[in-house]
């Protein structure tokens, strides 16, 4: 399959259920290929359908609707799903897009914060999602180098992972959190990690 631009989209959806009619409105208004989609707090019992897309969840392994990271991809473009990667710490949702020359991997994750996640925790989940991959969501891991305020222990150990696995980053280096709390300053928090994707061949935009 021969396609020159897949536009993905990265979404926390702070529960994907109660959104429904805005995430609908969202696709059609973006063209959105593959959206992406961070704290989806489903469960094996959740059902959503959209029209003319395919839907891969990965729930939080406890069960419970909370946590948990989802993919919505164009039923048209060829591809199918990937193991999940789920545990405590990270759970991602992963298919392979099927194009030529080089099929890659896509995987939408989410990381609750509650959790210390050490560099290996990271290269793991590299590992996992193979060769050739971009993964985008809501980290939870912030670094003054992808544009959060400031860094966190979570934050140097990824971007430790991202080195040792000779992978790459990129973010709008805009806020992408918005505390309800006025007196907290919004952060950046959401963001896409890549691996032996050319640089050239990505561009990331806010909406």
């Amino acid at each position: 399959m021969d396609i020159k631009t897949i536009r993905t989209a990265e979404w926390n959806a702070n529960g994907l259920l109660h959104h429904k009619l805005e995430l609908l409105q969202f696709l059609q208004d973006n063209k959105i290929d593959v959206l992406l989609v961070s704290e989806t707090h489903c469960t094996i019992r959740t059902v959503l359908k959209i029209p003319s897309y395919s839907i891969y969840h990965c729930n939080h392994p406890d069960g419970t609707a909370h946590d948990g990271a989802a993919i919505l991809i164009l039923t048209a473009l060829q591809h199918y799903e990937a193991p999940a990667y789920q545990t405590d710490k990270i759970q991602a949702a992963i298919i392979q897009i099927k194009v030529q020359p080089w099929p890659f991997n896509i995987a939408a994750m989410y990381s609750p914060p509650r959790h210390k996640i050490e560099a290996e925790d990271y290269k793991n989940f590299s590992h996992h999602l193979g060769k050739k991959f971009i993964a985008g969501g809501d980290w939870n891991a912030k670094h003054t180098n992808w544009g959060s305020r400031l860094t966190t222990p979570k934050g140097r150990n990824l971007l430790q992972s991202i080195t040792n696995c000779n992978c790459s980053y990129i973010s709008t280096g805009e806020p992408t959190y918005w505390p309800s709390d006025p007196n907290k300053t919004p952060d950046l928090l959401d963001f896409f990690i890549y691996k032996s994707i050319a640089t050239n061949c990505i561009q990331i935009e806010t909406n």
